[in-house]
């Protein structure tokens, strides 16, 4: 039995990865939200709360897990809190935004890392706009996309970090119908979930960007 961990499973990308992961025989699903709350239900799929912007949460949820092998982490969780034509830099805005879609992120997987059983793998949830080569670069959602562009070289060095022992993969999902990325975008929380299962099902090398089934460019 394999336990797998999806942050921020409530709605969006999150949830479908956990409804689309409960489906197989083999595995255990362990999903968070801030409430500890979701509305899938499963035999094989428990939800518990955390949030990540936290530390106490962590640590509590963290505790929760003590015993607990970990074979997948999805770190899903994240926010942007910026309308989409800001370009100012809003400090509170800022440090908000860093302490969900980076500190807590990574917080929560170093303390995770002692539980992670050999050749586990951290799937850590970016996006193009975190990316140095996006190709519709501007100045608009600076603090998500500073957030994410740092979470995707956490993601480098946690790979070289663990390369014998690990594999630790970047996710660029796209532009997605979610409350982040409103109904006018071009993919669906579904069709990135079956790109998610591909990705874990192949067994990647590990240290790679990841946008619908090829290494994309940092």
């Amino acid at each position: 039995m394999k336990n797998i961990i999806v942050t921020g499973c409530s709605r969006g990308i999150g949830l479908a990865i956990a409804a689309r992961l409960v489906k197989k025989s083999n595995v255990k699903v362990i999903g968070t939200s801030t409430s500890g709350k979701c509305e899938l239900n499963a035999h094989n799929f428990n939800c518990l709360s955390l949030d990540v912007s936290s530390p106490k949460s962590i640590s509590d949820f963290v505790s929760e897990l003590q015993g607990i092998k970990i074979d997948l982490l999805i770190n899903n969780a994240g926010i942007l809190l910026e309308d989409w034509g800001d370009a100012a830099v809003n400090f509170q805005q800022l440090r908000q935004t860093f302490d969900v879609n980076l500190f807590g992120t990574i917080e929560l997987t170093e303390k995770l890392l002692p539980q992670m059983n050999s050749e586990a793998h951290i799937v850590n949830i970016t996006s193009d706009w975190g990316s140095f080569s996006e190709q519709n670069f501007d100045a608009f959602q600076p603090h998500y996309k500073m957030s994410k562009a740092a979470l995707n070289m956490y993601t480098k060095l946690l790979a070289k970090r663990f390369e014998h022992r690990l594999i630790v993969s970047a996710f660029d999902p796209g532009w997605t119908q979610t409350d982040m990325g409103g109904h006018e975008a071009s993919r669906t929380p579904a069709e990135v979930a079956m790109d998610m299962e591909q990705l874990i099902e192949r067994v990647p090398e590990s240290g790679h960007f990841w946008h619908r089934g090829n290494i994309r460019e940092w």
